[in-house]
């Protein structure tokens, strides 16, 4: 496939994310800049929710019903609000407009992150070579298959019939009604899905969480657009890394959780108009994160923490007697709760395999440097957000906020340089004690903080270098200096920090025969699959070493389609004893009635891109599997290099 030949798919991948959530989003009354900024939120979130009813109703999944049923809403919502209007005395307040600083910022965000992802990605269809992509792209074939998108159904890839169990699939949800209706490889359909996501929803997220710190800032409007492609970590490690994709969306639409959240805590007057629509905005936002991924969720309620705790300890005294007592206990007790609530949901955590890497003191210096993990240091973004803080703590300016940055500087730093394995899985269990999730949780706070640093040297600019040159501020010569500095800022910010992380996600997505997992040569011999394989058939394979995504890219089922899989209870004996057929009859008979007709043989090499570093027995599990044709249970029926397509034909 060709980029020109993927413009379609990217299209269409931009309608499944905005078209359900602009109609929704006008009918419950959002406007202007707003409206676009929250559109694939309120997609996420419908999409999500009505995934569970559909499944629950029988209904097919797929872009006609999704529609239908976002139209329908859409009518009943918008008429609802017409009729409380009519009651209402205030209608809701004015929002922001859409201008040419803020398309022209966008722009330039969709541009360069454009660039990057297609850079990173090097072919429209290319796939992740990481282990988590196993799950991701067979869950989006899965849902297609089945026609749910439920996320209590699409476990079902993984678990035996009738076995359910709770998994958010926002992400798959959206992506399998592109994969449904484009007629593409899945792989394409991912990519566009996520540079959708990338170079449209996360900059203007950005830019509405800019607008709620900085409401009438036309130069923060400017230079966020440019600053939220500023950071390697986010959003180039993140689809780069695991592969996250899930957590990638979660995080990509946190900014508009944080600008919804922090309008409302810096409201001053409370009974004004629009106090409602914000927050049942908000808690749309909410839910779509927590139906991307739920660390995601908990990372917002981290980071505005600290602006909930300045605004209740700010009405607390302004009691007095037992009412500013009570309202003590309820703050104890509220941040009690929350702390519970952090430490049980981190439970998932506590055994996962990511250790520390470095010390507390390192880590501070990673997360303020974005030099993550002895990566090259992001210097023009370090700078800016080290001037951001500076200048926000001498002015006394929206500490909170500096507060807030903090907490995400603390998570990454515990779960990178935590000194004990207890203290990590309490403080960051939520999210796997991962330090990449924790370093692309850092980078929401940092782009507004790295805002604030380049307007506090604007503001210098405009103090101490424009008289001395002759220009005075807010004139044409004015203009045209900003825009010689934002056109620096461009390059400054594109540097070996970020051609660094480039240079890593493309190796995540190459079709090289020395792939991590999936080489051109074993991706060739999957797609002529087809041609030798029955589509009732079921194919064995050893999923670390990429056989597992057959399933995605034909359709043709998988004794193992994911290294985590228990699909088929003959598995274990099928994959440790097959080439032991001819002795052991135990074999053909679990063969014959998982319906196993074929083995993908990709030899025994395999490594994550993502590079984990933690080390996976791969083979053991698998070892009936190798050496097929030698000991005379199966023949060749396709080659492509070393990968080989064997039939059965011991239990013939």
């Amino acid at each position: 496939m060709t980029w020109l030949e993927f413009a379609p798919v990217l299209l269409l991948a931009v309608a499944v994310l905005y078209v359900p959530g602009l109609a929704l989003g006008l009918a419950i009354g959002a406007r202007r800049f707003t409206l676009w900024a929250t559109a694939p939120a309120i997609t996420v979130a419908f999409v999500s929710i009505a995934a569970i009813v559909f499944g629950r109703l029988g209904i097919d999944w797929s872009l006609l019903t999704v529609s239908a049923a976002a139209g329908a809403v859409a009518i009943v919502a918008g008429t609802a609000r017409q009729l409380v209007r009519r009651r209402a005395a205030k209608g809701p307040a004015p929002e922001p407009l859409f201008t040419w600083w803020t398309i022209g910022s966008l722009t330039v965000a969709a541009l360069i992150i454009g660039v990057q992802l297609v850079i990173g990605f090097q072919r429209p269809d290319s796939i992740s070579q990481t282990f988590d992509a196993f799950f991701h792209l067979n869950g989006i074939r899965y849902i297609v298959e089945t026609g749910s998108a439920s996320s209590f159904d699409i476990q079902g890839l993984v678990l035996p019939a009738g076995q359910t169990a709770f998994y958010p699939a926002g992400w798959h949800g959206v992506t399998s009604l592109v994969a449904a209706s484009a007629d593409v490889a899945i792989p394409a359909a991912v990519n566009a899905v996520n540079l959708a996501v990338a170079a449209l929803v996360w900059p203007a997220g950005c830019m509405l969480l800019m607008r709620s710190l900085l409401p009438k800032s036309r130069a923060a409007i400017a230079a966020v657009g440019v600053l939220s492609a500023a950071f390697p970590a986010f959003p180039l490690w993140m689809l780069t890394f695991g592969v996250l994709y899930p957590y990638f969306l979660g995080l990509a639409l946190l900014p508009i959780a944080l600008a919804l959240g922090f309008s409302l805590g810096q409201e001053r007057v409370w009974h004004r108009r629009g106090l409602i629509f914000r927050s049942v905005l908000l808690v749309i936002a909410l839910v779509a994160i927590a139906f991307a991924q739920p660390a995601a969720a908990f990372g917002w309620a981290a980071i505005t923490l600290p602006l909930a705790v300045f605004r209740i300890v700010g009405a607390v005294r302004t009691q007095s007697g037992w009412r500013r007592a009570a309202g003590w206990l309820v703050l104890a007790l509220a941040l009690i709760v929350f702390a519970a609530a952090w430490v049980w949901f981190g439970r998932i955590g506590e055994n996962t395999p990511w250790p520390a890497y470095t010390n507390a003191f390192i880590a501070l210096f990673e997360a303020v440097t974005y030099g993550f993990d002895g990566r090259v240091i992001a210097i023009v973004a370090g700078v800016l957000t080290i001037v951001g803080v500076v200048d926000l703590i001498r002015r006394r300016d929206k500490l909170w906020f500096v507060a807030g940055w903090a907490m995400a500087v603390l998570l990454f730093v515990v779960a990178a340089g935590g000194p004990s394995w207890r203290l990590r899985a309490l403080v960051t269990g939520i999210f796997y004690r991962d330090p990449p999730r924790l370093a692309a949780l850092l980078i929401i706070v940092a782009v507004p903080m790295a805002v604030f640093g380049a307007l506090a040297l604007w503001r210098a600019v405009q103090r101490f270098v424009l008289p001395r040159i002759g220009v005075q501020p807010a004139t044409a010569r004015a203009t045209v200096v900003a825009a010689g500095l934002l056109a620096l800022l461009v390059v400054g910010t594109q540097s070996a920090a970020v051609w660094g992380q480039l240079a890593l996600t493309a190796r995540a997505y190459t079709d090289a025969e020395d792939a991590p997992i999936l080489s051109g040569s074993e991706r060739a011999l999957i797609e002529r699959i087809p041609e030798h394989v029955a589509e009732d058939a079921v194919i064995a394979g050893n999923p670390w070493t990429g056989a597992a995504f057959a399933y995605a890219l034909t359709g043709r089922h998988m004794l193992n389609p994911h290294f985590n899989s228990y699909v088929f209870p003959q598995a274990p004996l099928i994959n440790e004893k097959l080439n032991e057929a001819l002795d052991d009859p135990a074999v053909c008979e679990a063969v014959r009635e998982a319906g196993v007709t074929h083995v993908l043989d990709f030899g025994t090499y395999f490594r994550d891109s993502g590079e984990t570093g933690v080390r996976i027995d791969g083979s053991t599990p698998f070892v009936g599997l190798k050496d097929l044709e030698e000991a005379g249970v199966a023949e060749a029926v396709d080659r492509e290099g070393d990968a080989v397509l064997y039939r059965i034909t011991a239990c013939d």
